[in-house]
């Protein structure tokens, strides 16, 4: 099931890109606490589309791939993520929902994550985003995940 709606995702990830009207490419530090282990810290990579957008709200997509670079822990992540978001002038707030899975141990948990968080434009292509995101998992190891992340994103 899983599998089929990460198929879905990227399809209309890759179908909508023709009508985009923005992509955008960046970089994450995440700070991840698994609420029955041991924390992480990791980079991820985010990549993106912005389908709709109007005076005050926006909409889209997005795919990430991150790794551990210093913890405990040692698991890569893969969230694919639908967004939307309020423009409040200074910053935009977002909340985002998708599909995620872990790979550690010759394992691949999946499950689904929600978050909330703020993006402030500093420029018309760059912005700087601030998050908090939770793991929703299978494995009992990492059933809750909690994120926190800051990112810089280019938009193209």
């Amino acid at each position: 099931m899983k599998k089929q709606l990460v198929s879905g995702i990227v399809a209309a990830l890759i179908g909508s890109g023709a009508a985009a009207q923005e992509f955008y490419a960046g970089g994450t530090l995440d700070y991840m606490y698994p609420h029955s282990g041991d924390s992480q810290t990791s980079a991820a990579f985010i990549g993106g589309v912005t389908l709709g957008v109007a005076p005050t709200y926006s909409f889209g997509a997005e795919l990430e791939f991150g790794t551990q670079i210093a913890g405990d822990n040692d698991y890569d992540t893969q969230r694919y993520r639908l967004w939307g978001a309020y423009d409040l002038g200074e910053v935009a707030v977002r909340v985002a929902g998708g599909v995620t899975q872990y790979s550690f141990d010759g394992t691949d948990p999946e499950g689904y994550n929600l978050g909330v968080g703020v993006q402030r434009d500093f420029s018309p292509r760059i912005a700087v985003r601030g998050e908090f995101i939770r793991d929703f998992m299978d494995d009992n190891f990492t059933a809750a995940v909690t994120t926190t992340r800051i990112g810089v994103l280019y938009k193209f």
